[in-house]
């Protein structure tokens, strides 16, 4: 497909006028805005229109605005949008190679029943006693730094990357205590918004053959070296020492035993077991950080909603760390609507983008709209979040959005935080998990509040798809 002012005009599809040289995305080659915000200007310039056309560069792409196109894009219709549209060259990415994003067909579907598991109610609830250590050693930390504001991004990448280490490789990483370890360097250098790695991802997903040409890396080679060694060395030693562990590294290298038993042969090599749980350690770390900052900052502007949720911590009983279990946090529907609505206001992924591999149409009420094969089709999940039509006030933290009883009035299909249907995030149940863990175990011991209220966040242009802080969030903690 190639850029022309009649492509859309001759499947009378709506669509929003492009520049010569950029279509539609200027701003975000240009790293001036994100993703979410630069589809959101496209979505108000579409009006009423359910759907409607826009180009990435010369490329004619398609952006689904009403609920029921975009329930046919991720559900009803799947096996035509079954692809993301991000090319990634896999050689120039190892860390990547195995991820799910990336994968299709046959491939994905087992990705997917294996990544499943850890959302198993047997599964979450081992490693909650894992959460709840690092979170003491969190809210160490907070002690330790006195009455100044925190920077809450880099807190939450502490505890995020050693409960990931812990539940995925059995690693006991000691993030707070030693901040400069090689561990924390590179686990820093891959959340680290930059340039170069924003332009590599551009190139995934706007222009893959340059990406091919130049193999731009996402992740710095030397964090890919360091993972890759990590990884193959745990795997190799628990296997020669007969060691066993009770993590999801663990969890694979029995499905490899089982297999050899069995007769059926290796299902993972050790390099796809070290991908597989690399995917885990990457896709839980970048959609939880952030969110979990997010999190933090909404209840230190919000202190009303603070003392509701403390509320109803005390009426579980939850006085202690040591009173947090799985139990507790799935009768805790407060602090569910919390997370739910920060969420909603800042999503971890701004949008989803599919291909369709079949020629078919999309349908609404008695009106047809024709999709190539090979065209690209958005849904823009922040634009979405942000409409008037499904949330009242959207800019405002309001949790009451996500009582049972407004749920049921809403499609479930204008919510997207992890996206919908067969491709939906697998592993949202494990990052609640630990972002609820987190959350609780702050505000048993602590109360937060904004220094400076006004300030206000903003989205960091140089992370193009990862809603990222530009400048970080800043909360003042006091000890109750």
């Amino acid at each position: 497909l190639s850029w022309n002012d009649n492509y859309w005009l001759k499947l009378k599809i709506p669509f929003v006028e492009p520049t010569k040289l950029f279509g539609n995305i200027k701003d975000v080659i240009l790293m001036r805005r994100t993703i979410g915000e630069v589809y959101q200007e496209i979505y108000r310039k579409l009006g009423d229109k359910p759907i409607g056309g826009f180009f990435k560069l010369r490329q004619p792409m398609l952006m689904v605005k009403d609920p029921e196109l975009v329930k046919e894009v991720l559900l009803d219709k799947f096996t035509y949008f079954q692809a993301n549209d991000i090319h990634v060259r896999r050689d120039a990415n190892p860390l990547l190679k195995m991820n799910p994003i990336l994968a299709s067909g046959a491939t994905w579907k087992n990705m997917k029943s294996t990544f499943t598991r850890i959302s198993e109610y047997k599964t979450l609830d081992n490693m909650v006693d894992s959460m709840k250590e690092i979170s003491e050693q969190m809210a160490g930390y907070i002690k330790e730094q006195g009455i100044i504001s925190i920077e809450c991004k880099d807190m939450a990448a502490k505890y995020i990357s050693d409960v990931i280490a812990n539940c995925t490789l059995g690693m006991k990483t000691n993030s707070f205590k030693e901040p400069n370890s090689q561990f924390r360097k590179m686990s820093d250098k891959i959340l680290k918004t930059n340039t170069k790695s924003n332009i590599a991802l551009l190139f995934a997903m706007y222009a893959p053959k340059l990406a091919n040409w130049f193999q731009y890396r996402i992740i710095p080679e030397s964090v890919s070296k360091y993972f890759i060694g990590l990884l193959s060395d745990i795997c190799q030693h628990r296997v020669k020492e007969n060691i066993e562990g009770n993590d999801f590294l663990q969890y694979l290298i029995n499905v490899n035993k089982e297999s050899e038993a069995d007769g059926e042969g290796t299902v993972y090599n050790y390099d796809k077991i070290t991908g597989l749980c690399m995917t885990l350690f990457l896709d839980g770390y970048f959609m939880s950080v952030n969110p979990l900052s997010y999190c933090l900052y909404d209840l230190a502007n919000n202190e009303h909603i603070q003392d509701k949720l403390m509320d109803e911590m005390k009426a579980l009983e939850i006085i202690t760390i040591n009173d947090i279990n799985l139990k507790k946090i799935q009768q805790m529907t407060y602090l569910d609507m919390i997370l739910s609505e920060s969420l909603r206001l800042h999503p971890p992924l701004q949008a989803i983008t599919r291909v369709c591999t079949q020629k078919t149409s999309l349908k609404l009420d008695q009106h047809e709209y024709p999709v190539d094969v090979g065209t690209p089709i958005t849904v823009p999940i922040y634009a979405l979040h942000m409409d008037t039509k499904y949330f009242e006030n959207p800019t405002e933290f309001i949790p009451e959005r996500f009582t049972s009883e407004a749920k049921m009035q809403r499609n479930d299909y204008v919510y997207l935080p992890y996206g919908r249907g067969p491709r939906a995030c697998p592993g949202e149940k494990f990052a609640d998990l630990i972002l609820k863990v987190a959350i609780i175990s702050i505000l048993v011991r602590f109360r937060m509040r904004l220094r400076d209220p006004l300030k206000g966040l903003k989205q960091d242009p140089r992370s193009s798809v990862i809603n990222s802080v530009r400048g970080g969030v800043l909360v003042a903690f006091s000890e109750k």
